[in-house]
């Protein structure tokens, strides 16, 4: 007879050694680097941001996710304007916001804000080598401006992408980035945590995992209904743990302190 006690603390670590690796593929970061007109959630944010590389921020309305994806592409150019002059091969510096033309005055009002220079393009004959730029999505999903010629690129309003394979946009933009070594963040309302599907394209789009793996992974497979998705009970802590290591879900900026609990800085 086994009398031995449960570990939760040992079980913790079990769950933790088996997230799927998710590796940081951006610069080092201090929030302290970032415009001082940022709060502090906005802050510890951008910071983690450019130290991912590729990483989702599902964020609240008004917590400030325009001002975090300009930062993190100034921060992302500036560090990698660094790495050039020592050496890296970065043939051109240059940022690409894409967003709805719904909010393309808002980025503009805010850039200025942070001292920025923003432009809008429709072309690549628009930019210079470097700088920060502006487009909407039809732009890019029609193959009229290249986001591989950009070093950094932040999907604004992301859940365009939501419709997975079903979409011409989902497809094109996967098309567009394959193979590609872009920075990139995507940046929305926060999912319902029942839109498995939607997780899955934007885990895709940043290169995190596939999502035939993610599906073998964590879900039950419906044979009737391809996207329908049951993860397996015992799967789901290990699910959100591997979620926490390239999402942030933010509903209100003391949510940031959960992060910091699962070891997340």
């Amino acid at each position: 007879m086994n009398t031995s006690k449960f570990d939760p603390k040992a079980y913790e670590e079990f769950l933790r050694s088996k997230i799927p690796p998710s590796s940081e593929c951006g610069f080092p970061c201090d929030p302290s680097e970032c415009h001082p007109i940022l709060k502090p959630h906005q802050r510890d944010i951008v910071a983690w941001l450019v130290k991912r590389g590729r990483a989702a921020i599902f964020e609240a309305f008004g917590l400030g996710k325009t001002v975090q994806q300009l930062e993190f592409c100034r921060l992302t150019l500036a560090k990698a304007q660094e790495s050039r002059k020592q050496g890296e091969l970065f043939p051109f510096c240059r940022a690409l916001i894409v967003a709805p033309l719904g909010v393309r005055q808002e980025f503009k009002h805010d850039a200025e804000m942070l001292g920025l220079s923003i432009k809008f393009v429709r072309r690549i004959e628009e930019c210079e080598p470097e700088g920060l730029y502006l487009t909407n999505y039809e732009t890019v999903r029609d193959g009229k401006l290249d986001p591989k010629l950009f070093t950094v690129v932040s999907l604004d309003e992301a859940g365009i992408l939501r419709g997975f394979g079903g979409t011409k946009t989902f497809r094109e933009f996967m098309r567009h980035f394959e193979g590609s070594g872009v920075y990139r963040c995507v940046a929305t309302a926060t999912p319902s945590p029942n839109e498995y599907i939607e997780l899955l394209a934007y885990a895709a789009f940043l290169d995190v995992m596939d999502v035939g793996q993610a599906k073998t992974r964590f879900f039950k497979r419906d044979s009737t209904k391809a996207d329908v998705l049951t993860l397996h009970p015992h799967k789901e802590r290990e699910f959100w743990l591997w979620m926490a290591t390239w999402a942030i879900f933010l509903q209100k900026p003391s949510d940031l302190c959960l992060c910091i609990c699962h070891g997340r800085q």
